[in-house]
């Protein structure tokens, strides 16, 4: 269910929060089931697009976190939205309309059990007030080193095991994640993501896969 290097991990409730405070949520389950580094086009192309509209600085490589999918809403539903990147996209992205923060993702490949965040592109509750969470939670692998942005600057060096570089996704021990993971939450506390989508506004982009979006979009 969870990458080994997790297994000892503080799994008390965990706050999730956009950049500004008016987006809070709580996540019942503080133990990632996995951590990557993503270089796919699609990625890049959300967080560039909500930076331009005032939102945080796009990472060089983001950071992607898995968690258990059931949370609570603490306040700020009015504040969420949805975004598709384009039509035929998978991945649904909620994002604050007050700082244009990125909260949540859920894609047919996380299987109703867990959803994603973008580390850099949220609040996160450390897990160690003294500690980087780039050390108490350290990315596993890095995928789709293809997709890598090069005007974002030099492709910095992965800190993990070597072996776990991909050009592309996903490598043999990704698709054993569905198989790790449980079909259902055990004893949920609050809702899953897609429970919470059914209620926020949603939009379509239609952005072409892998343009820049270098000025603000409709929001």
């Amino acid at each position: 269910m969870f990458d080994s290097i997790y297994n000892n991990f503080d799994a008390s409730r965990k706050e999730i929060s956009c950049f500004c405070g008016g987006v809070v949520f709580r996540m019942s389950n503080g133990r990632p089931r996995h951590v990557i580094e993503c270089c796919c086009v699609d990625c890049f192309q959300h967080l560039e697009r909500a930076s331009v509209n005032g939102g945080p600085p796009v990472p060089i490589i983001p950071t992607l976190s898995y968690w258990e999918n059931d949370l609570v809403v603490e306040k700020g539903e009015d504040l969420l939205q949805v975004v598709l990147l384009r039509e035929n996209g998978e991945s649904l992205r909620l994002v604050s309309t007050c700082c244009h923060s990125t909260l949540l993702v859920d894609n047919p490949a996380y299987n109703g059990v867990m959803f994603m965040l973008f580390e850099e592109a949220c609040r996160i509750q450390w897990d160690d007030m003294q500690i980087s969470p780039y050390e108490t939670r350290p990315a596993e692998s890095r995928i789709f080193v293809k997709g890598f942005e090069t005007s974002s600057g030099k492709l910095p060096e992965f800190n993990g095991d070597q072996d776990r570089i991909h050009q592309t996704c996903w490598p043999p021990y990704v698709d054993k994640w569905k198989s790790r993971t449980s079909p259902t939450l055990e004893h949920p506390k609050g809702e899953t993501c897609q429970s919470l989508f059914t209620r926020v506004p949603k939009i379509i982009l239609g952005l072409e896969e892998g343009k820049r979006v270098l000025k603000p979009t409709a929001c």
